[in-house]
């Protein structure tokens, strides 16, 4: 009975030894990568989980079809934009991250879009940075839209107010919304130009079912 008493701890602290040595190298492993790595995907997902948002239980996204909602943001410029002041136009609403590798494929076809057809297509781009799982300080934000130039306005969702409302996902994502407010595509793929015109075109001739 003793001896079987002896083998039971022995075995119980190699179990634990086992367990801290697991411990540690996990932790150790996560500190040579760093917290904030790259993530090749641009999934939410692929995030470590004390920067995922999982407070969101309906399923994820819009119908198309449906009106957009409203939310109210501020740019990086400093002002108040509401979605509702595009009342009239039709609106590319796309939810982007510094760190994203696709966004920052799409950026520069959607600012080139943007210089060529904005007044011909009546257009706005709105396009809505994830500020609460931006890597590092919100710098990354400003020196990212003055490297590519970027001249549409770039909402800072601070809180994830817009993200929640909108259920984003993965990185990019994009509502066309059309002059009436309704949304008529959502997309999960960066953009070109020649994608952006059919997406406007397709919005334009949108009739609900």
């Amino acid at each position: 009975m003793k001896t079987l008493r002896i083998i039971m701890f022995v075995i119980a602290g190699l179990l634990l030894i086992s367990m801290v040595s697991i411990t540690l190298f996990t932790n150790l492993k996560g500190a040579d990568q760093g917290e904030f790595a790259e993530y090749e995907s641009g999934n939410i997902d692929d995030l470590p989980e004390n920067i995922v948002d999982e407070s969101l239980e309906v399923e994820a996204g819009f119908e198309i079809g449906q009106k957009a909602p409203n939310f109210e943001l501020t740019s990086l410029s400093g002002e108040t934009v509401k979605l509702s002041d595009y009342k009239g136009q039709m609106v590319m609403l796309n939810f982007w991250a510094s760190w994203c590798p696709p966004c920052r494929v799409e950026m520069p076809h959607m600012e080139t879009y943007y210089q060529e057809f904005k007044e011909e297509h009546n257009i706005e781009i709105l396009a809505v940075n994830m500020t609460t799982l931006e890597r590092g300080s919100e710098e990354k934000v400003p020196e990212f839209v003055d490297k590519h130039g970027l001249t549409f306005p770039i909402l800072m969702d601070e809180k994830g107010e817009a993200k929640d409302l909108y259920d984003v996902m993965v990185y990019p994502t994009t509502y066309m919304i059309n002059a009436k407010g309704v949304i008529t595509d959502k997309v999960n793929i960066p953009l070109d130009v020649e994608t952006i015109k059919w997406l406007v075109e397709e919005s334009s001739k949108f009739q609900p079912e």
